[in-house]
């Protein structure tokens, strides 16, 4: 059987055509939900642990963690290239380490239409024009369930993944993205309060308890401080001439004409409470009837670590326990 030749000038033709038809593929963009050039394949990450970040504790200190990129990225690539960061469905507040300081990463929700989904962040991996492949962050979980595994949520997983820019993150990370198992330690706090201490107008003072205990777990809670808050239960009232103190060593500390006060910074090792006193008293006119209110009192224990609005103090209990200081006759 005789194979018919080419002749030599469309045999060049057809390797010129074929060449266009590579270089053009090779300048189209891939697809923005996956990064299949060898550049991006080569990007493997990892993620790393400290020793104080392999528990998460609800309301208890952010966790940190590092994600490192291996691998070669030229400053031109890292621009047109992003970290996908999947944390789980119960963080509140993810910050990453940049320019001397911490900074808040938005936080998206990977699917809109039901719960089915997790936050994922995605963050440039170009910074200041500059390509970056090692990432430091940390991870903040708020005390908002007194039990998060009675919801199923027994563990946060983190999982990093390299892609394309305008990549948008999947309901659930690619089988490929590495990926972490934090479990959770249920520890939280827990704070007792009486519901009805009663004054009488003109009458002696009431003492107001609140105890303070790190119920379960096995996590040192550390930076604490237990922040009470004395405020007007009507409208148009004022709470400024009411008459209250803290008890601090063994001494009554007065408090009149402030409405805010913080107990020293403490320590609570597992299994063990704090407790703070508080005084107040009715002068007469607090009150005109014995079915209102002369003042709330509330409770919430703080952190200096919990990442706050300076002008309101954060609790990382899940609700302030108050109570109403009522007149009774």
């Amino acid at each position: 059987m005789t194979v018919p030749r080419v002749p030599a000038p469309a045999a060049g033709l057809a390797v010129l055509v074929a060449t266009a038809l590579v270089a053009g593929c090779a300048d189209r963009a891939p697809d923005a939900s996956s990064d299949r050039s060898p550049a991006g394949s080569a990007l493997r990450p990892a993620i790393h642990l400290d020793d104080d970040g392999r528990v998460v504790v609800p309301g208890g200190p952010p966790v940190p963690f590092r994600v490192s990129l291996e691998g070669r990225l030229t400053d031109t690539q890292a621009a047109q290239r992003v970290l996908g960061l999947y944390v789980g469905v119960m963080p509140d507040r993810l910050q990453i380490r940049e320019d001397g300081g911490w900074h808040d990463v938005p936080l998206l929700w990977t699917n809109e239409q039901d719960d089915n989904g997790e936050f994922a962040a995605v963050l440039p991996l170009a910074h200041r024009g500059r390509a970056r492949t090692e990432f430091a962050f940390r991870l903040f979980t708020a005390d908002r369930e007194r039990d998060p595994t009675a919801a199923g949520l027994s563990a946060v997983r983190i999982a990093a993944q390299p892609a394309r820019k305008g990549w948008t993150p999947r309901a659930h990370p690619e089988a490929s993205a590495p990926r972490v198992r934090l479990p959770v330690d249920p520890t939280h706090l827990t704070i007792e309060a009486p519901d009805l201490p009663r004054a009488t107008e003109g009458g002696p003072p009431v003492e107001w308890k609140v105890r303070v205990r790190n119920a379960a777990g096995t996590r040192t809670r550390t930076g604490l401080r237990i922040a009470i808050t004395l405020s007007p239960a009507d409208v148009g009232r004022s709470v400024d001439h009411l008459p209250w103190s803290i008890g601090r060593d063994g001494r009554w500390t007065d408090l009149t004409g402030r409405t805010h006060v913080e107990t020293d910074e403490f320590t609570l090792p597992p299994g063990r409470s704090r407790t703070a006193r508080i005084r107040i008293a009715l002068p007469p006119g607090a009150a005109t009837n014995s079915l209102e209110v002369g003042a709330a009192l509330s409770a919430a224990v703080t952190a200096p670590w919990w990442p706050s609005d300076p002008d309101k103090p954060s609790g990382i209990s899940g609700d302030p326990a108050t109570t109403n200081v009522l007149v009774q006759q």
